[in-house]
């Protein structure tokens, strides 16, 4: 009460999200001179929708204006609330002592009301509640791709900037036209361009050798074709290969124009493509690899790389897609294999990787933020060259139990994220 300089039966106003109500203060007969904690009555909790043994923040607005929070709000797919909860316990253990978090999908936000339905994690009874919230102070988006209009109706009432991450898919032509025009990354990018005629095949062929067809918006490598000059001795002019679940499928055509019809059997239907420059990429284990790395906004709104992984298809496949028989690769054991075979100490490759990692969140924060998460998936060329393949705006979770460089990692991964919403919510 002296450090927020209460009297009692003074009449206050409290704020949590979005909801408001008067209270009178009252000291409690109880309390030591040493309590730290201020306890609100249930006709208070239920006024401002907190749920039992929240732990909440407080700082003063004004002399009489009080705000509790942060309350965190995580936006997510219709079919995971309530039926996959289990993969947001992470986040709620990371807020429980410092905010009110819950998970919510967009059908359950009232703007008229100013109460979103939702869940959250009692740790007193080892379970989800459902209950009524108040508009969170920010919020996590782990929609992909994003729900805009549930953007919309939530900006109405905690205004702009205090959502993220405000753009999950991004497209692999708007993420190459955000980076193309930095001097250091665009040395660190592929051609791509959108294909949008058979003699666009033709030219990048005679300059690349070999060429990426990609679905602007795919996802876990459905759809990608690689075509290249056929091999001396077969029936055909250009081999094109795409992969089908877990077997790749080749087919050899004489003629640029025949390209169409590869791509509707590649991706099931018709949709727009983009055609991208083939990096001669280095191998390991008999097959191409790629490093993933993360980079995440901490609590004070800065980009760090909690960690990178490496993946590869060990000869199964031209991608290194997990759902086209990709593994997880020991870093330790890559970066082995790789510093002999490269121009840098593993200290300066490293560095190499942090740096355009680093780079290209601040450019794609800029141009689509608030971002809070983003994966980088990069390959590397036979002379040791990173080259930036895309970027992904809500990266899954990914097992990162070999990865003994960066031990923290699988706490950082949901620390991360809360730390960062708290951030924006101004605590």
């Amino acid at each position: 009460m002296t450090q927020l300089k209460l009297k009692e039966n003074l009449l206050v106003t409290l704020k949590c999200g979005s909801a408001i109500t008067k209270v009178h203060v009252l000291k409690s007969r109880e309390t030591s001179s040493s309590q730290t904690w201020l306890e609100l009555s249930s006709p208070a909790m239920d006024a401002l929708k907190i749920p039992d043994n929240a732990t909440l923040l407080i700082k003063p607005e004004s002399p009489r204006v009080f705000r509790m929070g942060p309350v965190i709000g995580v936006l997510t797919f219709a079919g995971h609330v309530p039926n996959a909860l289990k993969f947001y316990k992470a986040y709620a253990r990371a807020a429980r002592n410092c905010g009110m978090l819950y998970v919510f999908k967009g059908k359950s936000i009232d703007v008229q009301n100013q109460v979103i339905e939702g869940y959250y994690y009692s740790n007193r009874e080892n379970r989800w509640i459902e209950a009524s919230f108040p508009f969170p102070d920010a919020v996590i988006d782990k929609c992909y791709p994003n729900a805009y209009i549930s953007h919309a109706r939530l900006e109405k009432i905690i205004g702009k900037n205090k959502i993220f991450n405000k753009k999950t898919m991004i497209d692999k032509i708007d993420f190459r036209n955000a980076l193309v025009n930095d001097p250091v990354l665009k040395t660190h990018l592929p051609k791509t361009d959108a294909f949008t005629d058979a003699s666009q095949l033709t030219s990048m062929l005679k300059t690349f050798g070999e060429v990426f067809l990609k679905p602007l918006n795919g996802m876990k490598g459905l759809g990608i074709v690689t075509i290249k000059p056929a091999r001396p001795g077969l029936s055909g002019t250009l081999e094109c290969t795409y992969a089908n679940h877990d077997q790749n499928i080749s087919i050899l055509i004489n003629s640029p124009d025949e390209i169409h019809n590869i791509l509707l059997k590649a991706a099931g239907r018709k949709r727009p493509y983009l055609i991208q420059q083939g990096i001669k990429r280095m191998e390991y284990k008999g097959g191409p690899f790629s490093i993933r790395s993360w980079a995440m906004k901490n609590g004070s709104g800065q980009w760090v790389i909690p960690g990178m992984f490496a993946k590869g298809s060990f000869g199964n496949s031209f991608l290194t897609n997990f759902t086209a028989g990709a593994s997880l690769i020991p870093l330790q054991e890559l970066l082995a294999y790789l510093i002999p075979l490269v121009p840098y100490t593993k200290e300066s490759f490293m560095n190499l990787l942090k740096e355009i990692t680093l780079k290209s969140a601040e450019v794609l924060d800029k141009k689509f933020g608030p971002l809070g998460e983003l994966g980088f998936d990069i390959v590397f060329d036979n002379y040791g060259k990173p080259w930036i393949i895309e970027a992904n705006g809500n990266p899954g979770v990914i097992p990162i139990f070999i990865q003994k460089e960066y031990p923290l990692w699988p706490v950082l991964l949901y620390k991360y994220p809360v730390d960062y919403a708290a951030h924006l919510a101004g605590f």
